[in-house]
């Protein structure tokens, strides 16, 4: 009989940086982020769409409003450079599939990992070389979150919430680390959600909650004074204190450009 050992978590909280393309950066942790600002692509939708599959763009076109087909564009298009930046191979070459799941993969390159999140205006990227999973939320301060803490959080992390000096950004930390944790995962929202542990620390969880992963870490992090994140990573990192957010790649900005400079 083959005993399944538990699965432990870790969850803290890290502080970002914004690399520059002519920053060195000595060790390379195998994680990168990307921030999008999406109002800054809107005008380009029509130059971005022309990197999208057939499926893609049917994809695209079933989305009712605008805001949500422009915000599909732009993320799947930046996420092709990054992953043709990634590989070596042409943003062309690029062609996404999906596990039993629904979670993307890159079938040339499936030790490439990757996850898309987005909240209003701004998009997060992850890519990694383990399984990875990111959240972003806008901090809703009217949002009536104590209606759902029963149906999500366990009662550590509900006792936690109400007792913070700022209810409204720590139930979004929590919210945030348990999205990221079950996005690396691929389990998604179920009946378990409560079991991922959030709070700060390290937690053993029972066999099979985390799949297959035995080590994960979640990562809080402030995109802004607006949005809070989480970024969950499969193993165990070596980092110095700080979340890379790395730039976009230079071929995607030469397309922008071109763009911008044609409808002067």
């Amino acid at each position: 009989m083959i005993l399944k050992t538990m699965s432990e978590v870790f969850c803290g909280t890290l502080e970002t940086w914004t690399r520059g393309f002519n920053d060195r950066l000595e060790v390379d942790l195998g994680l990168k982020l990307y921030k999008i600002e999406l109002s800054k692509y809107k005008e380009s939708i029509s130059s971005l769409k022309e990197f999208l599959s057939p499926f893609e763009k049917n994809r695209a076109n079933r989305y009712h409003f605008s805001k949500d087909k422009n915000r599909f564009i732009i993320c799947r298009t930046v996420l092709k450079f990054l992953l043709a930046e990634q590989t070596g191979l042409d943003v062309n070459e690029i062609v996404l599939d999906k596990y039993f799941n629904k979670k993307p993969y890159l079938p040339s390159h499936p030790s490439v990992f990757f996850n898309v999140t987005h909240a209003d205006d701004y998009a997060v990227i992850a890519i990694a070389k383990k399984p990875i999973g990111v959240d972003i939320e806008y901090v809703n301060e009217d949002f009536e979150f104590k209606e759902i803490l029963l149906s999500f959080f366990n009662k550590s992390e509900i006792d936690y919430v109400l007792n913070s000096n700022d209810k409204q950004r720590t139930f979004y930390k929590l919210w945030t680390r348990k999205e990221a944790i079950v996005k690396a995962t691929g389990k998604g929202i179920d009946d378990d959600f409560p079991e991922i542990v959030s709070l700060d620390g390290y937690h053993h969880l029972r066999p099979g909650l985390l799949s297959n992963i035995e080590v994960l870490q979640a990562f809080s992090f402030e995109l802004n004074d607006d949005y809070i994140g989480a970024v969950a990573c499969s193993g165990s990192y070596e980092h110095a204190g700080k979340l890379i957010f790395y730039p976009i790649p230079v071929d995607f900005q030469k397309i922008i450009n071109t763009h911008s400079k044609s409808t002067i």
